[in-house]
């Protein structure tokens, strides 16, 4: 692989270790030793600072962050479309792993506490190109199919610190649950999901799958059940059966399961909670009921992701569908990088991670980004720590207790008709 300029990319290793790098051009098998104008590892940072500078365009992205072979004029745009070709998605899905792996899920474990996690998906537009519709898909309503292809994702995130664990990429015609069950969990954890994962086969893998790894979600209101054992008022140890046609596709799966469902009072109104955690000593039904709360959390982890990072952008940038998939990698990528140093700032002030203002903070650290082009040695890595430095600036006050939003959607009125979608063949 072709020699790294000192001035650029020995900077950028302060933020993500070289050899990660090194280790996912070689599991992909994209590693080589020509020199290019934008060799493979200048061209993962392209698709990293693809989300970083979200406004700018591609040319200016290999010149902000110095992208150039040892000083070399600028590529052309088709020099850094084509790198971008070579890398394909596995490399960067590779690299977010490697990131995840060493950042979000070797956080130590405490034996008297569960990480609370929670699982979710998301959808990103894509250019309406042949490409991106025939292979991505789209959704339809009744007034047609949707204006744009769409990309789909369903990612495990830290509750606590807004961090990444997981996440699978799939068209817009996997389902989530699809998605979601190719998930990695997390030992010593309860995660939180919404009613549209609950599924025997799913739920019994997902606890199943390693050593304490505890569900919670709504329960349904005609949930099939009976009644094994009273474990307090408004909380039982139930045994439900499992369909015919589950059998069917998991012949491994029993007649019946238990699980414990828990009824109880959330701001003067009965809702029905169902979970693996057994123990009412360990997690009483109030306790619980108040967990499932942080769910919304990674509504506020995909709110930082598109709001904030790709700055409301209601499209991504690529036409090809092998591209629009490793866009979303960088971008999973970039927002990985900047909750890790947020969490490190967090650290040095004594504060829970989520008191960052990610908003702030990303303008601090993608700001020290526009050092590297200066050529000066260790100019970024003093930036770094000058913000560690500065972190309390960056600390919001805590949340008020008991706030809550109803689900509405201020529209905004338009003189214009609608547009609707020609239906293709």
């Amino acid at each position: 692989m072709a020699a790294l300029p000192a001035n650029a990319m020995t900077e950028l290793g302060t933020l993500i270790d070289p050899q990660w790098i090194e280790q996912a051009l070689h599991a992909s098998g994209k590693a080589s030793i020509r020199r290019r104008k934008l060799p493979a590892d200048h061209a993962i940072w392209l698709v990293i600072g693809l989300a970083l500078f979200r406004h700018m365009p591609m040319w200016q992205v290999v010149q902000e962050m110095a992208l150039t072979l040892e000083g070399q004029e600028l590529p052309a745009p088709s020099s850094s479309v084509q790198a971008r070709q070579r890398l394909g998605s596995q490399l960067l899905e590779h690299l977010f792993a490697l990131l995840t792996q060493a950042w979000a899920r070797s956080h130590p474990v405490h034996e008297d506490r569960l990480r609370v996690l929670a699982v979710d998906g998301v959808v990103w537009s894509a250019p309406d190109s042949a490409d991106n519709r025939q292979v991505l898909g789209s959704g339809k309503t009744q007034y047609g199919p949707q204006p744009w292809p769409m990309v789909r994702a369903v990612c495990l995130l830290d509750t606590d610190s807004h961090e990444l664990l997981d996440a699978q990429l799939g068209d817009y015609t996997q389902g989530e649950l699809t998605l979601a069950a190719r998930l990695h969990g997390l030992d010593h954890s309860i995660t939180l999901f919404d009613r549209a994962y609950f599924s025997a086969s799913f739920l019994l893998n997902w606890q199943g799958a390693g050593e304490q790894r505890h569900w919670l979600m709504r329960a349904r209101d005609n949930l099939r059940h009976e009644v094994v054992q009273c474990l307090g008022a408004g909380d039982w140890l139930i045994r439900m059966p499992i369909s015919q046609r589950a059998r069917k596709l998991c012949p491994e799966l029993p007649s019946h399961w238990q699980a414990r469902l828990i009824q109880t009072e959330v701001q003067g109104k009965t809702r029905l909670f169902i979970t693996s955690m057994l123990d009412p000593e360990r997690f009483g039904a109030s306790q619980l009921a108040q967990m499932y709360c942080q769910r919304w959390e990674i509504e506020l982890g995909f709110r930082e992701i598109k709001q904030s990072l790709q700055q409301g952008a209601g499209v991504l940038r690529s036409k090809q569908p092998e591209l629009v998939k490793q866009e979303v990698w960088g971008v999973l990528i970039a927002h990985t990088l900047l909750r890790r140093w947020m969490r490190l700032m967090a650290q040095h002030v004594k504060v829970e991670p989520v008191r960052i203002s990610f908003h702030t903070a990303k303008h601090a650290i993608i700001g020290a980004l526009n050092t590297v082009h200066l050529a000066r040695a260790g100019a970024l890595p003093q930036h770094l720590q000058l913000l560690l430095e500065q972190a309390r600036y960056f600390v919001l006050p805590p949340r008020r207790s008991g706030r809550s939003f109803p689900r509405e959607v201020k529209r905004s009125r338009s003189k214009f008709p609608t547009k609707k979608m020609p239906v293709r063949a």
